[in-house]
């Protein structure tokens, strides 16, 4: 996998589009996340370094995207007992 851009009908004043490397969807300039993964010095001989484009969709999918700010509250857990 690649980051590859798609110009499609582009004239020359339109920008390429970035491409998620995971779910092959456009990616507006503004929420392109790159990431790069650096194996220690013990794994650098068996692995090499990697960079990927990605959204910001697929990277909360992997678990590596969290909100930012206070953590809303959880409503509470109700026993399953009718009350009423």
């Amino acid at each position: 996998m690649s980051s590859r851009h798609d110009p499609g009908d582009a004239t020359d004043t339109d920008r390429p589009t970035t491409i998620c490397d995971r779910c092959d969807e456009s990616i507006p300039e503004a929420r392109v996340i790159h990431l790069v993964v650096e194996p220690c010095a013990e794994l650098a001989g068996r692995y090499r370094p990697v960079g990927r484009t990605y959204c910001p969709d697929c990277v909360a999918a992997g678990g590596m995207l969290e909100f930012a700010g206070e953590p809303r509250r959880s409503a509470p857990i109700e026993s399953g007992r009718r009350t009423d």
